[in-house]
């Protein structure tokens, strides 16, 4: 039986609608080319933006006059091919980003962000249809798979490292994390041959021997990577995000995200070193052996 996505178009006037898609069937687009879509706020996690948000407003924003998206302040390179308006928000540093979904907010929260935005059709973040399941077994929908990407590039630091890496230091599923005395080993074995430099936001552990490029614009890391020879990390945002810049990564996780990397968040077949051979957390000496093989 195929999933069922209810999706809430919310009219500016206030009246709200259910729209209930049968996922992986063919959906008939209602044509609204006079009016404007408002996509967002997207508050969830970054890796789901890239591969289950961005990529879908683009497809179906040719069927609308206009199109503002509301998301983080500096995401804005991600939809500036399509979308006529960016507007930036704010999420609170205690927030955890889950997903397609935000916890520890208030409900009133995704409201206040967009007040004054004047619209016709609201499409809220939500799921797409998208799941990994721990067999490996992924749920796609008709929206997830008519998705359109386009390739990252931007030129806009005049600094380049051989290697880029993201050390995740997420509260939400901290088990994933590595920590940072493994990061600060691996780093200061690779600084001996290569040029090192770290990425992320401000969760991201700051690291010695390394130039710190961390809190920095989507356009600007896009710019970092597109020099880089390899970006290195656990699972996480920044390592979906080298898929589309075109940079080779090098990336650890549990053995469900393999296909994720390899397959289903990689449209361009980006080349990825993925390792689930001790899951999560994997010795330095092992992945600096990987490392030195990539390069």
């Amino acid at each position: 039986m195929a999933f069922i996505q209810n999706i809430l178009l919310t009219m500016n006037q206030g009246t709200t609608y259910r729209m209930s898609l049968r996922l992986g069937q063919p959906q008939n687009v209602i044509n609204v080319k006079d009016q404007v879509l408002l996509a967002g706020p997207w508050i969830g996690e970054f890796g789901w933006e890239l591969f289950c948000w961005q990529g879908y407003i683009r497809s179906i924003a040719h069927n609308y006059k206009r199109v503002i998206v509301a998301s983080r302040a500096g995401h804005e390179f991600m939809y500036e091919d399509f979308a006529d308006e960016f507007f930036p928000i704010t999420v609170p540093t205690n927030a955890l980003s889950d997903s397609w979904f935000c916890r520890g907010i208030p409900p009133t929260f995704v409201d206040s962000q967009i007040v004054g935005l004047k619209y016709d059709v609201r499409i809220p973040a939500k799921n797409i249809g998208f799941l990994m399941y721990a067999n490996g077994v992924p749920q796609k929908s008709t929206e997830f798979s008519t998705q359109k990407f386009v390739s990252y590039k931007s030129d806009t630091l005049n600094k380049s490292f051989d290697i880029l890496v993201h050390p995740r230091n997420k509260d939400l599923g901290n088990n994933r994390n590595w920590n940072r005395e493994n990061w600060q080993n691996l780093v200061n074995l690779l600084s001996q041959r290569y040029t090192i430099g770290t990425i992320g936001t401000h969760e991201a552990f700051k690291l010695e021997n390394t130039v710190d490029c961390r809190n920095i614009s989507v356009r600007d890391t896009v710019s970092l990577m597109n020099r880089a020879k390899l970006v290195v990390g656990q699972s996480s945002g920044p390592l979906h995000l080298a898929s589309l810049a075109g940079t080779p990564h090098l990336v650890w996780s549990s053995v469900h995200n393999k296909d994720r990397y390899e397959i289903y968040w990689n449209p361009f077949k980006t080349k990825v070193f993925f390792y689930s051979d001790y899951d999560w957390n994997p010795p330095v000496e092992f992945i600096y052996d990987k490392i030195y093989e990539a390069i």
